[in-house]
């Protein structure tokens, strides 16, 4: 074989090589022509190499953020060096679909992007190579254990039966709160105690289950009468908690009357029928006198027992 021959043999080689390469080849020109385009690249969107070729790439993809990439390629020619993008910073660059239908979860293909300038033979740049890496399955896992993470994150945070907040972040709301306020005693701020009147006798002449309905529809009036910023938990049983930042006593006194009221007219559905309960409400304002939060909860807890000696359905201060 001369050595022509060889020479011609290998660029054939090359060129199939590229052509038929598990990833995205593109070739665009200084005016954003597109002068290659491989097989990848057409399986995936569908336009052949010979409907590609000397078309516009912003003809080809309207949907692609032309200003955006516009000055990503020209950085690339006039700077000579490479520019990546990660499916991070742009799930995708091309809008293809993503063919895993039964292991994967992604509607279309995520994408790695690398823009590389193309030198000609006197050294000046006038192309731009597009690599596109199909990184579908190794983005979709990502995503996964992500929203994984931060749904066992939440699941730490909240009561599983009523979906407020549990004891734990309770307690961690209120040391953050109590901190806040020990070295800047200014904005004032207030705690209820609330325990559902008589709720044995529900579990009792009801059942548990429907005892469980009761407490997750006194959850939902809770959660939908507190104000943005204020912490609504479950501190067990029956028993609940509502922190008031920047809420004086009056003002905690108010919300918790309103709140009551609620609660008394709540009528909850059951297969077992209709159920009616009360509540009873202990407030309490954080004070200088309180070195722990413990005696600021203590002091709370007080005053729930004043509303539930004194009659219940009612709050003390």
């Amino acid at each position: 074989m001369t050595n022509s021959m060889e020479e011609m043999a290998e660029i054939h080689w090359l060129f199939d090589t590229l052509n038929h390469i598990d990833l995205g080849l593109v070739i665009v020109d200084q005016h954003y022509k597109v002068i290659l385009w491989n097989s990848f690249m057409e399986n995936h969107s569908g336009k052949s190499s010979s409907t590609a070729r000397n078309q516009s790439l912003f003809s080809l993809f309207p949907d692609i953020d032309e200003e955006w990439l516009k000055r990503k390629l020209d950085n690339v020619m006039a700077l000579r060096t490479s520019i990546f993008i990660s499916w991070e910073q742009r799930a995708y660059l091309f809008p293809f679909n993503s063919y895993r239908p039964i292991t994967g979860l992604a509607d279309y293909m995520y994408q790695n992007i690398t823009l590389r300038p193309i030198s000609n033979v006197n050294g000046t740049i006038e192309h731009v190579c597009i690599t596109v890496y199909d990184v579908t399955d190794a983005a979709s896992h990502k995503l996964a254990l992500s929203a994984a993470n931060k749904q066992l994150e939440q699941l730490s945070k909240t009561d599983s039966l009523t979906e407020l907040h549990n004891r734990g972040s309770l307690e961690k709301a209120l040391d953050i709160i109590f901190s806040s306020y020990q070295q800047k005693q200014e904005a004032p701020h207030s705690l209820v105690m609330a325990d559902l009147d008589f709720f044995k006798h529900v579990n009792d002449n009801y059942g548990h289950p429907v005892g469980d309905i009761v407490l997750k529809e006194v959850a939902k009036l809770m959660i939908a009468s507190s104000r943005k910023g204020d912490f609504v938990g479950r501190y067990g049983g029956e028993e609940f908690v509502i922190v008031l930042p920047n809420t004086a006593l009056a003002g905690a006194m108010s919300f918790s009357e309103k709140l009551r009221k609620k609660i008394e007219a709540l009528t909850i559905n059951t297969d077992k029928g209709d159920i009616k309960v009360t509540i009873s409400l202990g407030v309490a304002q954080l004070s200088p006198k309180d070195q722990m939060v413990s005696s600021w909860l203590m002091r709370a807890d007080e005053a729930l027992y004043k509303a539930k000696n004194a009659g219940r359905n009612q709050t003390m201060g």
